[in-house]
């Protein structure tokens, strides 16, 4: 377990097809995309890659075709989480066979279970698998649900690869009660592209951030201008995030997300349903946004 998981690690859009069909050519494109922008890493089947609406082989073909798009240049971090522990642990295993270097692995959704019950979740695919595992809070998104410091503290003393946590809280003191009561080397990543900076100052690993999928320079140097002590451009280009991050209000997540891609030039196609595309004066809005952010010549679309 040396893999170096730190930096910008965008949760990757899934491409699809006008028939909402995976792209497996176009995912190839999307991951050269980012790698040449220099993200230090990449996450697949996140909830940005909507892993949501896809079924079990589908999860599974994304994972192992873009391991194998990537071929080592970066870590490959797949998204194994489900609502069920043995489907978590089917993924989990899948991925750790076809090369991932790690998992992320969200809370069970749509239910709502006790600390102990995810304790034994959390165990049960820990000991299933030999790769590094990094906890996944999004309690937005998953009833509720989250992962205490104390929980990881104890999951991370017990299994030597549960190594980090993904917290999509946007709640910056649990980011520092995780740096503060977990192991020495436990990796604390943010989920909220507006607290990258933060993030990096109160010793977080760096960010996974929608927003790298289209604008992968402005985060990647928020976090290298941070990690160098660079404090005030960083706060600088920080503060381009605002306005980008807002604009997620202009449609149902994750469309904004792809639809800002596809403008940029990346073969993102349709959200799947039933999550429909963004309206013309929505589509508009954002256009403004991306143009008064990273300029006319970043819109190819």
């Amino acid at each position: 377990m040396t893999v170096n998981l730190r930096g910008i690690i965008p949760p990757v859009i899934t491409p699809c097809d006008q028939n909402q069909a995976y792209d497996a050519g176009a995912m190839k494109d999307v991951l050269d995309y980012l790698i040449d922008k220099g993200v230090h890493g990449v996450f697949v089947v996140g909830s940005v890659g909507e892993f949501f609406s896809m079924s079990v082989d589908e999860i599974k073909e994304v994972i192992r075709t873009s391991v194998r798009a990537v071929n080592g240049r970066v870590p490959v971090m797949a998204g194994t989480g489900a609502i069920g522990t043995r489907e978590a642990i089917e993924l989990s295993q899948y991925a750790e066979s076809v090369g991932a270097d790690a998992l992320s692995v969200i809370t069970p959704f749509y239910i709502n279970i006790t600390e102990t019950e995810l304790w034994h979740h959390y165990k049960a695919i820990a000991e299933s698998v030999k790769i590094p595992v990094l906890g996944y809070a999004n309690p937005g998104r998953a009833s509720g649900l989250t992962l205490s410091a104390n929980l990881m503290r104890h999951l991370a003393d017990e299994y030597e690869n549960i190594v980090g946590i993904k917290d999509s809280s946007g709640d910056m003191d649990a980011l520092i009660q995780y740096r503060m009561v977990c192991p020495p080397g436990f990796k604390v990543f943010t989920g909220r592209d507006t607290l990258v900076y933060d993030a990096v100052l109160n010793g977080g690993a760096g960010a996974v951030t929608g927003i790298a999928n289209f604008a992968p320079e402005i985060l990647v140097r928020v976090y290298e201008l941070a990690a160098a002590g660079e404090l005030e451009a960083a706060r600088i280009e920080q503060q381009k995030v605002v306005p980008l991050r807002n604009a997620y209000a202009l449609g149902s997540f994750p469309s904004v997300t792809k639809e800002a891609a596809s403008m940029i030039g990346l073969p993102a196609g349709p959200t799947r349903l039933p999550v429909m595309p963004m309206t013309a004066d929505a589509r508009a809005k954002l256009r403004q946004v991306l143009t008064e952010i990273l300029g006319a010549d970043a819109l190819k679309n």
